[in-house]
């Protein structure tokens, strides 16, 4: 069995989830390559950047992967935020906390 709360020990995970979002949208990495990148491990094969993504309402079977590459945190935020779509505006919410 995993241990996965030895992973948050360092970091709060309201800061981990912005970032989670943030590769995954605007950098089009991998959900692996993610964990790789945050957590220094491939133990959870892409499982817990894949959970808290789609709990955020974000498709993660490629669709939106790196959607975001030549577009500015702030132009998202602002378009994230016109949206009618919950999900959306929530996303909007922990981009523009952790990087505006």
């Amino acid at each position: 069995m995993f241990k996965t709360y030895d992973l948050f020990d360092h970091r709060n995970i309201n800061d981990l989830i912005p970032e989670i979002i943030y590769y995954y949208l605007f950098k089009g990495l991998s959900l692996t390559a993610i964990e790789q990148k945050l957590f220094k491990t491939e133990d959870y094969k892409g499982w817990l950047s894949k959970t808290f993504l789609n709990y955020y309402g974000i498709d993660t079977e490629k669709v939106n992967k790196g959607i975001y590459e030549n577009k500015t945190v702030p132009e998202v935020v602002d378009e994230l935020y016109r949206s009618s779509n919950i999900a959306h505006v929530r996303v909007a919410k922990l981009l523009k906390e952790k990087y505006l």
